[in-house]
């Protein structure tokens, strides 16, 4: 028992260790993104109010730093109202991210009906290499991948009644898990289909007046100007979008990294890694308050050249080894109820959540739940229920871009190459529109290039 303590105690230094190691690093970036204008400080209303919680953690940052022990309580009172605003609004701009992403799928397509074409379309030929292009790689992930990518772009020519068969069959293999992970599969499939709440807040307003303009978009009636111009302003929306992801990311993986530092405080503090890393972040922090009051001073860069010498080959094996040393918390807390009530075992529970490489992961404990075949059932028709009523009244257009959206997050169903090549060929063979099925293959092809290079 006294060994395990010990390894929990080390467990928890290394923790915070590695918490400042990684909130020096993240900082001087995500400062660095603001001086730059990659994040922040042009306008956008979204990024206006990243830039107040930004300054909020500058505000902690420099609390801390002055005032040590005695700004604990008040920063650990603060953080978690913080990190669950940040939270929130990385939430709603996936919401108004994928309801874009589903116009954009369909601009793209538009553009290919007003070009002309040298020769026709050879489906049989496109399909071999659709096929060629899938099945490039002998990992089976990246296999899956590609087959996934390849659902989100071919035409849709699925019946209504063989997508929801698809839809159900996806939910039911959650029947053997956990009900966090059939949640988890609900909110990708309904967030996909743009059926999630938009928030009314004004942060969103720009947003929120696009979609409804792009609601009322009638796609066969569009002149080739009209598709141009409402292409470009969905990508720019689209773009400004992943730059406010990035910002609220970085900012929030900054956060877990701070809280982590305050929540190990008192007892459990690196002092030798914090008298490196608490000058660089204490300098980082006065030039992030800097720039948000409007001066591009210069980085009183002293004190961060020994302090990014010293994380110099240290971040790598730290992060390996809290990675195995981790097994040990949830053996002890599972053989030791009472440690994993007690504060101690609450404590590193937290930075563990906190550490995670899930940077908008839930902190409270979540307990696991079995699936049953009830709330399976029950799920699973809700979801089909809100996908039927919304392809009602919609163009067939629209519906295919949702269905395609869809498809895109449902565990492969293929079970074999021969099921795959006939789902390319009945794809492409039953869609008459040769400009669709161009420009279905023509961002096939893009997206698998982006895939790549990432």
């Amino acid at each position: 028992m006294k060994t395990e303590k010990n390894a929990i105690g080390q467990l928890q230094k290394a923790y915070d260790s590695l918490a400042w190691m990684n909130l020096t690093a993240h900082l001087y970036d995500l400062t660095e993104g603001v001086r730059d204008g990659r994040y922040g400080m042009d306008g956008n209303l979204l990024d206006k109010d990243t830039d107040d919680c930004y300054g909020q953690l500058l505000g902690h940052i420099r609390d801390y730093a002055e005032a040590g022990e005695n700004a604990r309580e008040r920063i650990l009172k603060a953080l978690p109202k913080l990190r669950e605003h940040v939270t929130e609004r990385a939430e709603q701009v996936q919401v108004f991210s994928d309801a874009l992403m589903i116009y954009e799928y369909l601009f793209n397509r538009a553009e290919y009906s007003f070009r002309t074409y040298d020769k026709p379309f050879d489906n049989e030929e496109e399909a071999k290499e659709i096929l060629r292009a899938v099945f490039r790689s002998e990992d089976s992930a990246e296999t899956n991948l590609r087959i996934q990518i390849m659902l989100s772009q071919l035409p849709v020519r699925l019946t209504k009644s063989r997508f929801f068969d698809l839809v159900r069959g996806a939910f039911s293999i959650y029947g053997n898990s956990d009900t966090e992970a059939l949640s988890g599969f609900r909110y990708r499939i309904v967030s996909a289909a743009a059926l999630l709440k938009q928030s009314d807040d004004r942060a969103f307003s720009e947003y929120r007046r696009l979609t409804e303009r792009l609601s009322e978009v009638s796609f066969d009636d569009l002149t080739e100007d009209e598709c141009n111009e409402w292409e470009d302003c969905v990508s720019d929306a689209a773009d400004s979008l992943k730059t406010s992801t990035d910002y609220l990311s970085g900012l929030q993986d900054c956060i877990n990294a701070f809280y982590t530092v305050v929540l190990l405080d008192a007892g459990y503090e690196d002092a030798e890694t914090k008298g490196y890393m608490l000058p660089a972040t204490g300098a980082v922090a006065d030039f992030g308050f800097a720039l948000l009051a409007g001066r591009n001073e210069a980085l009183a860069e002293g004190s961060l050249g020994p302090a990014f010498a010293y994380m110099e080959g240290k971040l790598e094996p730290l992060s390996e080894r809290v990675l195995k040393d981790e097994a040990k918390i949830d053996a002890y807390c599972e053989n030791d109820p009472e440690f994993k009530n007690s504060e101690e075992g609450k404590t590193v529970l937290l930075a563990k959540r906190l550490m995670s490489t899930s940077s908008f992961a839930p902190l409270s404990e979540q307990e696991t739940v079995m699936v049953d075949e009830g709330v399976l059932n029950r799920e699973t028709d809700e979801v089909i229920t809100l996908l039927e009523e919304s392809l009602k009244g919609r163009s067939k257009t629209y519906n295919r871009a949702v269905m395609a959206a869809v498809l895109k997050e449902l565990p492969v169903f293929f079970n074999s190459h021969t099921e795959v090549m006939n789902y390319v060929l009945h794809s492409l063979k039953n869609c008459s529109a040769e400009w669709e099925k161009r420009g279905a293959v023509e961002m096939f092809r893009r997206m698998l290039e982006g895939a790549e290079q990432e």
